[in-house]
């Protein structure tokens, strides 16, 4: 039973890394969702000492509590019909006599009305972005259009209680949302209780690195024969890219690609370790070493050539992250010998970049332009977008330490600490656009600090326990492969502070995944070491 729960996890998530990283459709996330509690369920029927077992389980389950608190505790609701013949909006916009707000304030309301109906969440995220807007352009205005805008605000808002978890507002897709995330991070606690044997695990990273190998392939192909065209689909021929600049593979988004295939690097790299110790130079004559070597270079090459500039830094440290970790492991004290090392790499790195230059120019000069506005802006006193976020971030996380704003809460909550550096900038990218949209900002592109703003310190000290697990893996494992899956995992998080790789289901699979073998690789090892 085990073997085939193995083989059925294995399977779903090398699907959700084809199905646009997990983002095709519900049918994805539900197949996932399915897949994690069937397996739960089997494994508690069967396996009956289980039970006993599950104190790793209590940090998961402490966020589900602190969720359903917040569930029932919300910050805000949606109006009802009643609710908005309350508001007399027509009255209102009868009584104001400048043209520009009634014109903004209405097709406003009609817009928030809607999407009331069909997404609560970002009614609420159009209201505040709509109030800074207004406020912006009328900062003193005390007309029939401002106090309609402030009477809204006041229906909307709840009273909750001050000492519980808050969340911005309860309806079914934020329910769906959290349900999708626990179930994608305990992926990794499943492969753990599932896996007996440390051939199996190799077996299941092996399937990983050759996955991400052939993702690499097809999306290398797709850079270097990409045509803009309004009517092709970019991923695969069956999906819509949102940006068709910023995809890569079956990725929507080159950096949560990066994210993804670094730890496959890093996976790859570890198997190509076991074998050389194991086989020698013999190895170099197997399928498999072979298999995995292609697949490392087609992932590594994929990689800078996405046009992700924090992919590719992450890339160069990882290379030189791989050469300490070869040098120390060989016990070189040698400073001549560490110095060619370094030399060596060095050149490697630079034949990479031209290689990839060669290959598809757009993507390095693409990443060069974007690297000089940002330092002349730098210059000039100008901070990039993400700091800018950032700054708001923590202002937001002041604002509610303890327990945060509650779960997927971000994109509601942040127009109203949003600093007035950003709407400028938001205000910028409205003037050159070419037709009318709303810029909303979903994600502060930084996770820690994101989910520190959701579910607060409380949050934060409650998965404690797994961060500190995986430096107590690192320092006691006896075995090369735990410890190289657990810095992929760290450089994951790592990522994870200049971006939001975890809201791509594929990376949040991989990184649980990884953790999970990587914990339990280390256990099989050391259980081994004491027989011997």
């Amino acid at each position: 039973m085990n073997k085939s729960l193995l083989h059925l996890l294995t399977c779903i998530l090398l699907l959700a890394s084809w199905a646009k990283a997990g983002l095709a459709g519900d049918w994805i996330l539900f197949a996932v969702d399915a897949t994690v509690t069937l397996s739960f369920i089997f494994l508690l029927v069967r396996n009956k000492s289980l039970s006993h077992s599950l104190v790793s389980f209590v940090p998961i389950a402490l966020i589900i509590i602190q969720f359903l608190i917040s569930y029932h505790n919300p910050t805000y609701q949606v109006l009802e019909n009643k609710d908005w013949a309350k508001l007399e909006i027509e009255n209102s916009l009868a009584q104001e006599t400048d043209i520009e707000k009634i014109v903004m304030v209405s097709e406003s309301f009609k817009n928030i009305m809607v999407l009331s109906k069909t997404n609560p969440s970002l009614s609420h995220t159009v209201f505040f972005d709509f109030k800074n807007r207004y406020f912006d352009k009328f900062p003193n205005s005390i007309t029939s259009s401002a106090k309609l805008i402030i009477k809204y605000e006041n229906l909307i808002t709840l009273s909750p209680h001050l000492f519980l978890p808050t969340l911005a507002i309860s309806d079914k897709s934020t329910y769906l949302h959290f349900i999708h995330k626990v179930c994608q991070l305990s992926m990794g606690l499943l492969f753990f209780y599932l896996c007996n044997k440390r051939i199996i695990i190799r077996r299941i990273l092996l399937m990983f690195s050759l996955n991400t190998g052939l993702l690499a392939m097809v999306g290398i192909w797709q850079k270097i024969n990409y045509i803009p065209s309004d009517t092709i689909l970019e991923i695969l021929g069956i999906w819509d890219a949102p940006e068709p600049r910023y995809y890569f593979s079956t990725f929507t988004y080159k950096n949560h690609w990066c994210a993804f295939a670094l730890v496959s690097v890093y996976i790859t790299f570890a198997l190509l370790i076991h074998n050389w110790r194991k086989y020698g130079s013999e190895c170099l004559r197997n399928i498999q070493t072979i298999l995995l070597f292609l697949s490392l270079c087609f992932t590594i090459v994929s990689i800078p050539l996405s046009g992700s500039r924090s992919g590719s830094l992450l890339l160069v440290l990882s290379i030189f992250i791989v050469i300490l970790f070869v040098l120390r492991s060989r016990k070189i004290k040698r400073l001549k010998t560490w110095f060619l090392y370094t030399t060596s790499s060095t050149v490697i790195i630079c034949l990479l970049f031209l290689f990839v230059n060669k290959l598809h120019r757009a993507s390095q000069t693409e990443m060069i332009t974007n690297l000089k506005t940002q330092v002349n802006g730098l210059k000039h006193g100008e901070s990039p977008l993400r700091i800018l976020l950032w700054k708001d971030l923590c202002n937001q996380i002041s604002q509610k330490p303890i327990f945060g704003f509650g779960f997927n809460s971000y994109s509601a909550v942040n127009p109203i600490y949003q600093s007035s550096e950003v709407r400028a900038m938001r205000s910028i990218v409205l003037s050159n656009a070419h037709h009318r949209f709303t810029p909303l900002i979903k994600y502060g592109h930084n996770d820690w600090l994101e989910k520190i703003s959701e579910f607060g310190l409380v949050g934060f000290l409650i998965s404690l326990p797994y961060l500190l697990k995986l430096f107590f893996i690192f320092s006691k494992s006896p075995s090369i492969i735990s410890k190289t899956l657990i810095i992929s995992a760290v450089v994951f998080l790592a990522y994870s502070i200049v971006d939001f790789p975890s809201q791509t289901p594929a990376c949040l699979l991989i990184f649980s995944t990884v953790i999970g073998l990587a914990a339990k690789y280390s256990y099989l090892s050391q259980k081994k070491f004491k027989l011997h």
